[in-house]
């Protein structure tokens, strides 16, 4: 991760563009972090800000029609996606649209029943594709906090996320 963001601020530097970087820890349901590199693209009235992410949410689950006490399984949803925020204002602030563009791997459920642990299926690459909607609080220069909220075809169908982007 250390090697990339270094080579996005080079790249970015080479085409007289801002770098971008994100992290954003969730909670909740699915607890996790993600984080992100990427580009500020400024045209005339618009600004779009392209990042490459990757997500890891834990989860844990137990189903089955006669839960035991056997230790419970817990996995993990990894994603990679291309996210681009557009922002109607160059400042990067105040309401800003998102499209997400990626894929996601979901990993094998298994049950913890009577009969045992189940866990001889295989992990699935799904796409992913999301819209969504997000506000931008300057905290200090260039440094920003974004809630976000998306729908779509994810990990979790609606993501909340609260990010921190310098």
């Amino acid at each position: 991760m250390i090697i990339l963001m270094v080579s996005i601020t080079l790249f970015s530097e080479a085409l007289k563009r801002m770098p971008v970087f994100v992290i954003s820890p969730t909670t909740g349901v699915f607890s996790g972090i993600r984080v992100g590199v990427g580009l500020v693209n400024i045209y005339e009235n618009h600004v779009w800000e392209m990042t490459l992410n990757y997500k890891n949410e834990l989860i844990s689950h137990v189903a089955g029609p006669n839960i035991t006490f056997k230790p419970m399984n817990s996995r993990n949803f990894d994603s990679i996606y291309l996210q681009a925020n557009r922002f109607r204002n160059h400042e990067r602030e105040k309401s800003f649209l998102i499209l997400k563009v990626g894929v996601f791997l979901c990993p094998a459920f298994t049950f913890a029943t009577d009969g045992g642990i189940n866990d001889n299926k295989k992990d699935l690459i799904i796409p992913l594709g999301t819209v969504g909607y997000g506000y931008s609080f300057t905290i200090k220069d260039f440094i920003y906090l974004r809630p976000s909220i998306d729908l779509g075809l994810q990990s979790n169908l609606i993501n909340v996320g609260l990010a921190i982007t310098f």
